[in-house]
């Protein structure tokens, strides 16, 4: 497990509290179903040659620090999508919980399916000393026959 720590306004944390406890699930799995699903939605949009883009400051927001748990290939699909996005995985967050509020509660279920396996891959080449990185998510790789 990868711990690490998210900074988010109280608005946003009370949002993800009560959906947590409305499912009877961590908050880190409520976060990973919305960035699953922001991930879906907006699988064409990629930002390049910009700085990350952090959550606007401001001096009547209240703000929490969460303590967070992931498994390593959660805590890579996160980190992938703060790279592709431009930001960080805080404003994401936030903004996703504005945008999918209604809709979260109806794609939370499938998926966080315990049965559903969420694979990820990521192979590394080099071609005529050209180092390149192709990122899978979500990919179905069959069971291997022993």
């Amino acid at each position: 497990m990868i711990r690490t720590t998210i900074n988010i306004n109280r608005t946003t944390y009370q949002k993800l509290l009560e959906s947590a406890h409305a499912k009877g699930i961590e908050i880190e799995d409520v976060i990973l179903a919305l960035m699953r699903y922001f991930a879906k939605k907006y699988k064409k949009e990629t930002v390049s040659w910009e700085a990350v883009r952090y959550q606007e400051r401001s001096e009547n927001t209240s703000w929490e620090c969460v303590h967070v748990a992931w498994f390593g290939d959660e805590y890579e699909f996160l980190i992938d999508l703060r790279k592709i996005h431009k930001k960080s995985v805080s404003r994401l967050i936030a903004e996703a919980i504005i945008q999918f509020d209604e809709k979260l509660w109806l794609y939370i279920d499938s998926v966080l399916d315990k049965n559903q396996d969420h694979r990820y891959l990521i192979a590394k080449f080099n071609v005529q000393n050209i180092i390149g990185c192709l990122i899978l998510w979500d990919i179905n790789i069959p069971d291997i026959p022993k």
